[in-house]
């Protein structure tokens, strides 16, 4: 790979990595994550799917396990992206790692959030199968570093 592509990589994952980690910002570590409006939505949302057929397991609390779920698998994946093609599964331990982080952060300096070891669960999860995504797709790629050999055809 030529030196311009993979700088232009760099600068590409290093400004979604930018922007995404404004995105785990606002979500985590801000008063509030929806307006009322927003929360009245999802709320409705949740009550709707509940009069579905087969729809009454869909709670609050498992919306809210699924979209942290959801939610950490970018962070897998961007971590997983950074690291050398084998070591996809630390991108898995960077979510789990951030979560904490996140966690204690809202337990400890965050008074109007609240800490729930839940949520580190379901950020690991989600961070897992973001690196497990890379790390799958890399696999099925060829290895950059071995150059390919070529056989000479007899005939």
């Amino acid at each position: 790979m030529p030196q311009t592509d993979r700088v232009t990589r760099k600068l590409l994952l290093l400004a979604l990595t930018a922007a995404y980690a404004w995105v785990i910002w606002r979500m985590t570590l801000t008063p509030h994550v929806f307006s009322h409006a927003e929360n009245a939505l999802v709320l409705h949302a949740v009550a709707w799917v509940q009069h579905l057929p087969h729809g009454g397991w869909f709670t609050y609390d498992r919306t809210e396990f699924l979209a942290n779920v959801a939610m950490f698998v970018p962070v897998g994946t961007i971590a997983a992206l950074w690291l050398p093609r084998r070591w996809w599964i630390v991108g898995a331990v960077v979510a789990v790692v951030l979560s904490c982080g996140i966690e204690f952060a809202q337990a400890e300096y965050l008074p109007y959030r609240v800490a729930d070891p839940r949520d580190v669960l379901s950020n690991g999860l989600g961070g897992l199968l973001g690196a497990t995504l890379v790390g799958f797709v890399r696999s099925l790629l060829p290895d950059r570093r071995r150059p390919t050999r070529l056989h000479a055809r007899t005939v």
